[in-house]
């Protein structure tokens, strides 16, 4: 993750050293039930569901269930989502919250029958053509969230859904299959990353809402662990509350987040596939290591809470977390046009290497070459290196946290945080890729708070793919003065430092168009949202080509 106090403390003292290090030709190489929670979640039961489609996992008791307490206010006040299709199915998500920042969400401590209903007429507002419905145990345990594997549907096509309790009505989501085996037909994918909540509003996600997208991928820090900060200069809102280290806090900070109603509205639009990167737990974390040297155990209490969190309000097909571990590296298949290949770069790499100094311009310590030094971990690894040999869509997509792309100065590391610190891993990552010289692999990326394309290299070698970075939805990025240091980059095509906003992909079998679009003013929750810049890619050699307007 960005350090921005550490980058401008940097630039105050050192920027002309930056500069001459880029001229000198040098290129080498975030609420719970009353009762008090475990520190480490335990596991609780599963939502169970009857009707036309099945849980996300089979329920562990079949005795009836009551309807539950009459609610006294609206519970679907953090709106609908829906996430990780197949051709035949996708996941449907809500959370019963009638006072989303009171403890428990408002709710009683009792479980809730909760019914849901997909319908065939994506566009209409009749709900007669029903395909697939049934009923869902909204459980305490869970913070009366539920997951709905909707399946038995159509591949390649819209629906819309919604949820009900009593004479309460969600709001209604649209949601696509993915398409079918064989199929290669175009879509339109969504990129997107970084919404802390005090840094400004969510534009992007109103643009995202009406913007045609067939799947939104979102690439982690969707949630911002810091404490409240005053509203004023650069704190348009406020968190509610003190850093969140338990389920509770955890639990109220998505509540906060998932409030905002542009947010709601563009998971209302279309599925999500979401990843997870470091804020969602601490900043900079790795593995069972906090940023602060913390006790290990005690870091893996708080991952627990924090993933447990994260599951509760995602519209993910993953199993409920029981403790500290969650595997969420995956496959999204999108017929035969792409393969997403999801990774998790925060729950498995080493520490940082050389006390992850900011942006230091000295040579790294050999630290950063150990032995055993990883990303990915090993078990992350062998599952890319199989899945990349195993991909026969036109587009090999990997999506991803932190830049790829070579941007040390030198053999300077400005960013241990980002794969530079990794080059071991980079360099097993990149071998793999050039093994398959005849199909180009597009890598997704966020965290660093900035717009950007670049070329993916390995020492000495050609190009084996090609990196779309995506700036954040609302986090400040770097200084805009360092935006024309990015020349200096060899792999590096296009940069924007300045602006926040997300990326917007037009993805046929044989063409990529990435299209940045970008917020003029972050702290005005109705800006203008642009178009920054457009690239083509080719599926069969790795290129980016600008598209003028």
């Amino acid at each position: 993750m960005v350090r921005e106090i550490g980058r401008r403390a940097f630039l105050a003292g050192s920027l002309g050293a930056i500069v001459a290090a880029c001229t000198s030709g040098d290129d080498d190489g975030s609420a719970a039930p009353t009762a008090p929670e475990p520190s480490e979640p335990s596991a609780a039961p599963e939502p169970t569901a009857t009707g036309t489609s099945p849980a996300t996992t089979p329920p562990e008791t079949t005795a009836p269930v009551p309807s539950g307490p009459a609610l006294p206010a609206d519970p679907f006040r953090l709106g609908v989502a829906s996430g990780d299709p197949t051709p035949t199915s996708a996941m449907l998500w809500t959370r019963l919250a009638p006072e989303p920042l009171a403890a428990a969400g408002g709710m009683p401590p009792e479980p809730v029958e909760v019914t849901w209903q997909v319908m065939a007429d994506a566009e209409g507002e009749e709900w007669e053509d029903i395909v697939a419905e049934g009923t869902v145990v909204a459980d305490p345990a869970n913070a009366h969230a539920v997951h709905i594997d909707a399946d038995g549907l159509e591949s390649g096509t819209w629906y819309r859904y919604r949820f009900s309790v009593g004479t309460w009505a969600s709001p209604v989501g649209r949601t696509r299959t993915a398409p079918a085996p064989g199929d290669g037909g175009p879509l339109v994918i969504g990129q997107a990353s970084c919404q802390d909540w005090q840094d400004g509003y969510y534009a992007a996600h109103r643009d995202i809402a009406t913007a045609g997208v067939d799947l939104l991928v979102f690439l982690g820090d969707y949630i911002y662990e810091g404490a409240a900060l005053p509203v004023g200069g650069e704190i348009v809102r406020s968190h509610e509350g003190p850093e969140p280290t338990t389920l509770d806090g955890y639990r109220t900070r998505y509540a906060l987040y998932k409030s905002d109603p542009d947010l709601q509205a563009a998971h209302a639009a279309c599925p999500w596939v979401v990843a997870w990167d470091d804020h969602e737990v601490d900043n900079d974390y790795a593995a069972e290591l906090d940023q602060d040297g913390g006790d290990p155990q005690a870091f893996r209490e708080r991952r627990a809470a924090a993933y447990r969190a994260w599951w509760e309000h995602q519209p993910v097909r993953l199993p409920r977390p029981a403790g500290a571990d969650l595997q969420t590296f995956r496959r999204v298949e999108l017929g035969a046009l792409a393969s997403i290949l999801l990774l998790d770069g925060r729950q498995y790499r080493s520490d940082q290497a050389c006390g992850s100094p900011d942006a230091s311009l000295d040579p790294p310590c050999p630290e950063i070459t150990a032995p055993g030094r990883t990303m990915l971990g090993t078990e992350q690894e062998t599952w890319l290196a199989e899945e990349l040999a195993g991909v026969g869509a036109a587009w090999t997509v990997i999506a991803n946290q932190t830049v790829l792309t070579d941007l040390r100065l030198g053999t300077a590391v400005l960013n241990y945080d980002q794969w530079d610190g990794y080059p071991d891993a980079r360099a097993r990552l990149l071998a793999e890729l050039a093994r398959r010289p005849e199909r180009s692999a597009v890598v997704l990326t966020g965290d660093i708070h900035l717009g950007g394309a670049g070329l993916v290299t390995p020492a000495g070698g050609a190009p084996v793919a090609t990196e779309l970075v995506c700036t954040s939805i609302s986090s400040r990025g770097l200084e805009p003065v360092l935006e024309s240091l990015f020349g200096a980059f060899p792999d590096v095509v296009y940069a924007d430092l300045q602006h926040r906003g997300w990326t917007r992909h037009a993805v046929s079998a044989q063409r990529w168009e990435a299209e940045f679009r970008v917020v003029e003013d972050p702290t005005d929750p109705g800006s203008v949202v642009r178009v920054g810049a457009r690239f083509a890619l080719r599926p069969d050699h790795p290129e980016i080509v600008r598209i003028e307007a």
